[in-house]
Parts: C-alpha cells; structure tokens; sequence
C-alpha cells in the first residue's frame, strides 16, 4: 500500500514540480500565462469523479479512467507551457545538422514532399493519420480500464509521462524550427506551430494562452513517440493492436510532411520510447504489485462493504 501510494504521489509531485518550474521561468522571463477555464473546469470536475469513484461509490474502472485522465490533463498543460518557454530560450538551431544526417542516410525530404503535395488524396490520408494520437488516447482510457487493464492504464500513464520528461529538455538545449521553415515550403502548409515559434524565438510572445497552445516541439519528434507507446501499449488487445498498429505507423509516417519534421526528428523520437520503458521496468522491479492508489482505495472500500 504504502509503495502504490508513493508512486501515485511521485506523478503528483513532478506535476507539482513542472507547474513551479513554469512559473518561476515565465516570471523571470516576463512572461505571463493565461489559464484556460474550460480545461480547468474539466480538469476539477474529472478529479471531483475520481474522488467519487474512489470513496463514496467504488467503481474500479471509472475511478481508473478517471485518475488517468486528470494525471494527463495536468502533465500536458504543465509540459506544453515548459515546451514553449523552452522555445524561448535562443539557442542555437539544429536543423542544418538534421538535414545533414537525413542526406547522409540516402533521405530526401523535399522529394517527399513535392510528392505528396501531387497526390492530395495521399495528404490527406496523412493529415489524418498525424491528428489521430488524442482520439486513441482517449479509447485507451476508456478501453483499457473496462477491460481490466489497470496495470497497462499504468504503464501508459508513465512511458507519456517519461518521454516528454526527455523530450523536452532535448527540444530546449538542441531546438530545431523543423523542415517546413528549413525548406523554404512553410507557405504551402499550415505551419501551424511556426508563428508560435517564431514569435517565442523573437521574444515578441509576452503572453502564453493556454487556449491557444500547439505543439511546438520538432526535436524529437513526440508524434512519433507517442504512435510508438500507442503500439506497444496496444500489445496483446487482439481487437485493438491491429487498428493501432496501422494507425500509428500512418501517424510514424506521416510526420515528416503532415507535421514538418526531419527524418532525423522521428528517429530520435522512436528512439526515446525504448529509453523510457528501460527507466520505467529499472524503476518499477514489480509493476504488477503496483497499481494507483484511486486503484487500491477502491478494491479496499468494496472489500469493505
């Protein structure tokens, strides 16, 4: 009980950690974030299920469902403000290194894209699939609890939580404006992150809208991360793996047109994955004793009555 409670806790406390970290950096750099109501309100009403799920009405699976999803809420708002301010800090870019290495494995992007920019039918198939991780993440936090899966709820959790803990430093001290600007084809795309970018670099962005938040980072690549831990966390879910399996190496090879990424970028993203599950099982000698303490607190009240 008292490790569950501990690791439940731990999640809590780098949460904790990356929110004074934001604001201490975007106080220092006089920088000020605006909140976002709606996700804030989703946010309290989520935890306010998990406390009722957990304590006055046991129900494992929504507890379950309901612990993720406030742990992924709060991490990823607190990471994609530590991701921009990142962004702000001018070091030098990376990305002639990044085509440099795309050229000498035989890579040509502008090929590629000049090539799908002549199949529309092609793009397409790829923009979707690039927008594809958060509605499969969110079947996986509703599927994975009714079947059971608590303990692979867990590892999910984690391994998102590990590679952006990775990611983002990387982005920080080697950042990259990825191959859309690097190329000179922003302006055929939606350069959906570049303004962000751009303006976080100039330091002409004063104020961070939470409402207004992108994904910035180009390297590593977390799309291709995240479509790696959504195979492997799909594993053995007969129904589920093959869907996910071919969505996410659509999503894989989507990034370098769909998302304007090196091919460079999404090597190292994939190769993140395999870090953060070797950090994880080296931590966690026995997950199966471990599952939430929502978990827990919930199977002990039924036991109860």
């Amino acid at each position: 009980m008292r490790r569950q409670i501990s690791e439940t806790q731990m999640l809590w406390a780098i949460i904790g950690v990356m929110i004074i970290v934001d604001a201490l950096w975007a106080w220092s750099s006089g920088i000020k974030v605006e909140l976002h109501a709606a996700m804030l309100l989703a946010f309290c009403l989520i935890v306010g299920l998990n406390l009722l799920y957990t304590t006055i009405r046991p129900n494992p699976v929504i507890a379950a469902f309901a612990a993720a999803t406030s742990q992924l809420i709060a991490f990823t708002a607190a990471g994609a403000i530590l991701s921009y301010l990142a962004a702000s800090s001018k070091f030098p870019l990376i990305d002639r290194y990044l085509a440099g290495a795309d050229a000498a494995i035989g890579f040509d992007w502008l090929s590629l894209f000049r090539w799908v920019q002549e199949h529309p039918g092609v793009d397409r198939v790829l923009a979707v699939s690039y927008g594809s991780g958060i509605p499969q993440i969110g079947v996986l936090l509703v599927v994975l609890p009714v079947l059971g899966q608590f303990e692979r709820m867990r590892e999910f959790v984690w391994l998102f939580v590990l590679t952006l803990l990775i990611i983002i430093p990387l982005s920080w001290l080697v950042p990259a404006e990825g191959a859309w600007a690097y190329y000179g084809v922003a302006h055929l795309t939606n350069a959906y992150y570049l303004p962000h970018f751009n303006a976080l670099r100039a330091g002409a962005m004063p104020e961070i809208a939470m409402a207004q938040v992108v994904g910035i980072i180009q390297f590593p690549s977390f799309h291709a991360a995240m479509a790696l831990i959504l195979i492997y966390v799909s594993r053995g879910i007969s129904y589920l793996f093959p869907i996910f399996l071919l969505l996410n190496l659509a999503m894989i090879a989507s990034t370098p047109t769909s998302g304007g990424h090196h091919f460079t970028d999404i090597l190292a993203g994939l190769a993140v994955v395999p870090l953060a599950i070797f950090i994880l099982r080296s931590w966690q000698r026995e997950p199966s004793a471990r599952l939430a303490v929502a978990l827990n607190s919930v199977n002990q009240n039924a036991r109860l009555r």
